[in-house]
């Protein structure tokens, strides 16, 4: 009934076709009405032997079934339009159970399972029914965001290496240490002494990615709990290397090393300066996009 998916964790489409007309390249698509109205980000928590709960306004459960009742359940049920169904499979109590949930979404969609760190879930696929196994015993998180607006770009910035100071990644703004509004900032780097940054404070944590390439909103939001920490650790060595970072306002976002070069020569606060960006999420929109130049346009009408 499943087609599977070759992937080994979960990171996974559920293409609704959302663009019409304009496919020449450099034009700005013409989107169908609502279709890239984000659908917002949502993380369920699937531990042993306990079922993963739903999430008002988000994610309904429609129940826990085993295999031959969830059979007869797909075959007697199809999923309403504009929804999308997801169906987690674990073990509890020495059985296979599947908790399936209805998405309020028929958007193209990504699954990620613990940061693409278990590399032996199962990951299946249909049309608007996504399948994630997770095996025994495992603790994840299985993360779900909009492909087509869920990794918009909401801020992007750097935190220059001779900063002396803390700096809130979420507005961009800069604190010395004894200033009031030092309290909302998410990193600290200092150039002197021994407790050199960069360093994460007041909450805000980072987690290095361990996938191929770089990490996707989803991948981030479903890194487990144990891989987060508040060292920042980059190295002239690292430029292949990037992290997941959280703010203390709770958006997710990636973070690199601006200078990749063991030996450099320019500007001071390019030395150990990090380059980052937040993904576009509730509560932080996505940034106004490039207006296209009026030549490159006119392909588009």
């Amino acid at each position: 009934m499943f087609r599977h998916a070759a992937s080994v964790a979960a990171t996974c489409a559920v293409i609704t076709g959302l663009v019409s007309g304009c496919d020449q390249a450099g034009c700005t698509p013409n989107p169908i009405v609502n279709a890239y109205q984000a659908y917002s980000p949502i993380v369920f928590a699937v531990l042993p032997e306990v079922i993963p709960k739903s999430i008002p306004g988000l994610a309904v459960s429609l129940g826990l079934f085993a295999a031959d009742a969830l059979a007869k359940y797909l075959i007697d049920h199809t999923v309403p339009q504009k929804k999308t169904w997801l169906l987690i499979e674990q073990t509890l109590h020495g059985q296979r159970k599947t908790s399936v949930f209805e998405l309020n979404t028929d958007h193209e969609l990504k699954v990620s399972v613990n940061s693409m760190q278990l590399k032996h879930v199962d990951l299946y696929i249909k049309e608007r029914e996504i399948k994630v196994v997770i095996p025994p015993g495992t603790t994840a998180n299985v993360a779900v965001t909009d492909a087509q607006g869920g990794d918009g770009v909401a801020v992007r910035g750097t935190v220059p290496g001779n900063l002396d100071g803390s700096q809130d990644l979420d507005t961009g703004r800069v604190f010395q240490d004894d200033q009031p509004g030092a309290r909302t900032a998410d990193i600290w780097i200092k150039t002197l002494g021994f407790d050199l940054g960069p360093k994460l404070i007041n909450g805000a944590t980072a987690a290095e990615f361990t996938g191929t390439g770089r990490p996707t909103l989803s991948a981030c939001m479903s890194t487990p709990p144990t891989a987060w920490t508040d060292k920042l650790p980059f190295w002239a060595e690292d430029k292949d290397r990037s992290w997941c970072i959280k703010t203390n306002a709770g958006h997710y976002g990636l973070a690199v090393p601006k200078v990749a070069d063991t030996f450099w020569i320019g500007p001071t606060e390019d030395v150990g300066a990090v380059s980052y960006l937040l993904w576009a999420q509730p509560g932080l929109a996505a940034a106004a996009a490039t207006p296209v130049p009026e030549a490159e346009n006119r392909g588009c009408r």
